[in-house]
């Protein structure tokens, strides 16, 4: 009789610990999905608030460590230029976002998300020093944004004003545009492993625009690649296609407080189509192969 009333007392103990433990995890569901209208709000201290409550809960989730991440990113990408932190702050930022990123990459190498922040962390860093002094990391940045184009991530916010596998195809866009393509010839690919190439860039960014055709960062970022790629290699074509994306996005709704950011500067470079291959949100780089040399010396 006692034998069976323990076996019974095991039997009541696991059903409490697994109805426990499907409790939290329906909570932390909940919780993600409020930190998602917080975020889609900007309201990214609200979103952290419900964001740390879930690692609290479920720390073996990787959910919360790439949307915090991806908080760090977006409260920076709406500041005007002349209005971001100071460049200690941001590099300091833009660590704490790849320590985010490493720690959901530990929880779930398989999730795309973690791979699109974490290239996001180290580019960002880079393009707040200048490209040219940090071409060393060009590779690690392709590496963790075609590892997350590999798994194929289903995540879409439902407004549209995020889609995993489309802001990896916009971010590596960038990458090959914003990346000297002068790198491909000796000893540079050799020392760094990488090079720009300005038709795969217009390449990834018209997928962006299929996949989101409502995304204003999207089309702008079409526009830059075409006319960089068409200022550099005599494709006038290009170029009228590119200013074409950069006059026709200022009819499309806003969808986040980056987009203000995106309208002012389609304006901008259509001023000065020059700025086109150095161009990015928070700083213009400079790209040119005579800067390089001259950097070094």
């Amino acid at each position: 009789m006692k034998r069976k009333i323990a076996v019974l007392g095991l039997l009541v103990s696991v059903f409490l610990s697994v109805s426990i433990a499907g409790a939290a995890e329906k909570s932390c569901d909940s919780l993600i999905a409020e930190s998602e209208q917080m975020w889609m709000k900007s309201k990214f201290d609200e979103s952290d608030a419900q964001l740390d409550q879930v690692i609290k809960q479920c720390p073996k989730l990787s959910d919360p460590y790439w949307r915090k991440a991806r908080n760090i990113y977006e409260r920076q990408e709406a500041v005007p230029r002349d209005q971001r932190s100071e460049k200690k702050e941001l590099l300091r930022q833009y660590k704490e976002l790849e320590n985010l990123a490493d720690k959901c990459t530990e929880l779930d190498e398989k999730d795309g998300n973690c791979w699109l922040w974490k290239g996001a962390a180290i580019g960002r860093a880079a393009t707040t020093k200048g490209i040219l002094t940090t071409l060393w990391a060009a590779e690690d940045v392709e590496k963790a944004w075609l590892k997350g184009e590999t798994l194929k991530p289903a995540y879409r916010a439902s407004d549209g004003s995020a889609s995993t596998q489309a802001d990896i195809y916009y971010a590596l866009g960038m990458y090959y545009r914003v990346v000297p393509e002068w790198m491909r010839h000796f000893p540079f690919k050799q020392i760094f492993g990488t090079y720009g190439d300005k038709a795969k860039s217009v390449e990834y960014q018209r997928k962006t625009v299929a996949i989101e055709p409502q995304r204003i960062e999207y089309h702008k970022e079409l526009g830059v690649s075409l006319i960089c790629n068409g200022t550099s290699h005599d494709k006038p074509e290009l170029v009228e296609e590119g200013k074409k994306q950069l006059i026709d996005l200022q009819s499309l709704p806003i969808l986040k407080d980056s987009d203000k950011v995106d309208k002012d500067h389609a304006k901008m470079l259509l001023q000065d189509l020059s700025l086109a291959c150095g161009y990015q949100r928070d700083k213009q780089q400079e790209v040119s192969e005579e800067a390089y040399k001259k950097e070094k010396k």
